[in-house]
């Protein structure tokens, strides 16, 4: 999956979907018709926490329909480096089921239409020095 500013690292296929790594984000894409439980998110969480070691972000890119219990938001451990999630859907009926999702998260949740605007809210969050990026007066980025 192309996105602008940020290089592929890898892919990883599970049996409900594919997550696309990146230096500092993640995109999951569920597939049509899973269902989400608690041990899918679990299993999710014990993978970015074995894979990142630097803060992150994560986008759930929602073009296929699939179902989700917003309570396993609940039961997630606590990741001090996941900086917040991106909900990407231009459908209504996910995009109502992110604002209620949203209400079970303890953390930084927004929603988005494109991808784009996903990542640029998580690189506002996500700090400069964490993208190995230096600026100064005297340099140009």
């Amino acid at each position: 999956m192309q996105v602008v500013g940020k290089q592929l690292k890898d892919i990883y296929t599970f049996e409900n979907g594919t997550l696309y790594m990146y230096d500092d984000l993640v995109i999951g894409e569920i597939n049509e018709g899973a269902h989400v439980t608690a041990e899918t998110l679990m299993s999710f969480f014990e993978f970015f926490h074995e894979n990142y070691k630097v803060p992150f972000g994560y986008i759930s890119y929602r073009k296929n329909s699939y179902s989700i219990d917003p309570q396993v938001y609940k039961m997630l451990p606590e990741n001090h480096l996941l900086k917040g999630i991106a909900v990407v859907s231009n459908q209504k009926f996910s995009s109502l089921n992110a604002h209620v999702e949203k209400n079970f998260f303890n953390g930084r949740y927004e929603l988005f239409t494109t991808i784009n605007n996903a990542v640029n809210w998580l690189d506002k969050i996500i700090p400069l020095e964490n993208n190995n990026i230096s600026i100064s007066d005297n340099t140009t980025a």
